[in-house]
């Protein structure tokens, strides 16, 4: 049993954390299913925030996450679900930065003038949320780490992406009694729109695409992968929160799309579209190295993702808020949690 006063970020020693904090697990599926870290470039590698000598990867309850050094967010996180141990927590934490790295962005950010943005977690805080009650609730205030959120405008993290996520772990860990693993992370590109606000004396990039795969075992005794993008820049853009980058063109300067510079895919801001992991790896630049997963999606088209609300009963609210907060309209191609 994990005690919940030493999981705070900022009040404990660098070892104390380590030891504490188990971080994402490969063989998590199973041993004869391993699902390992996203394997970075040459050029990501150079660019890793790193802390007590060479590590790079900062590991929490049931999750982990690696950092870009210039850009100050996550290349990506990885996070452990397990549906058989799942406890329904209410939400509880407070936003901290994590004391074993410098390079993280924290209040001077989302305080800054013009910030109209979430701090969207990564990993979403109810999945890490399993084990005995005193982890499970742990492991969802550490969550609430700066290395673990990326700005995302209201509109992304409270709607169609929030749906896919309780759909994630909701329909398809809790209800199927399921271990999931989940990779999420922004693209950065060279060509996000810049924050109109300095901070700290200097430019910020805020990341216009996110990407999430989700990893699970079927019946069959096999790992499968399906993978999800969606886009933030014209939220962004249209709230007067980032400026659009131009660049040159025959034609002469322009400013950047979506169809600009994301190679064949084309996203429409707001829409979340299932894609190819091939797909992910082309934007991202990381290589996820699983020979033996099967990756049911194989449409060079992106397909759009919808989701339908359900409009709950004021009068049954107050005993049904539970059951409500899972309900999900998403039909997701590839995705069969069975």
């Amino acid at each position: 049993m994990i005690r919940k006063n030493h999981l705070i970020p900022g009040t404990m020693k660098s070892a104390e954390m380590e030891q504490l904090n188990d971080g994402y697990k490969r063989t998590f599926l199973g041993s004869r299913n391993p699902v390992k870290l996203p394997v970075l470039s040459t050029s990501q590698k150079k660019d890793l925030v790193k802390f007590a000598g060479n590590k790079y990867v900062l590991d929490y309850i049931h999750y982990s996450v690696v950092m870009s050094k210039m850009r100050r967010f996550a290349y990506f996180s990885a996070v452990n679900i397990d549906g058989t141990k799942w406890v329904d927590n209410d939400r509880s934490g407070t936003w901290k930065k994590d004391a074993r790295i410098k390079e993280q962005f924290g209040r001077e950010l989302y305080n800054a003038d013009r910030s109209d943005f979430d701090k969207g977690h990564l990993v979403k805080r109810e999945d890490p949320e399993w084990g005995d009650k005193t982890t499970a609730l742990s492991a969802g205030e550490n969550t609430f780490i700066y290395t673990n959120c990326v700005p995302q405008h209201r509109k992304l993290n409270q709607e169609i992406w929030e749906e896919l996520e309780k759909y994630i772990l909701h329909k398809g860990a809790i209800s199927n009694k399921l271990k999931v693993s989940v990779f999420t992370g922004p693209v950065l590109s060279d060509k996000d729109g810049i924050f109109v606000t300095r901070v700290n004396d200097a430019e910020v990039k805020i990341p216009n695409l996110f990407w999430k795969i989700i990893t699970w075992v079927k019946s069959d005794g096999k790992t499968y992968a399906v993978g999800f993008v969606q886009s933030q820049e014209k939220y962004l853009v249209d709230d007067g929160i980032i400026k659009k980058q131009p660049i040159p063109s025959k034609a002469g300067a322009r400013t950047t799309a979506d169809e600009d510079f994301f190679e064949h895919i084309r996203f429409k801001d707001g829409n979340t579209y299932q894609v190819r992991i091939e797909d992910i790896e082309g934007l991202t630049g990381l290589k996820f190295d699983w020979p033996a997963v099967i990756k049911p999606y194989a449409s060079s088209s992106p397909s759009l993702i919808s989701a339908k609300k359900s409009v709950p009963n004021r009068d049954n609210y107050k005993f049904q808020k539970s059951k409500i907060r899972r309900k999900t309209g998403i039909e997701l191609e590839g995705l069969q949690l069975k």
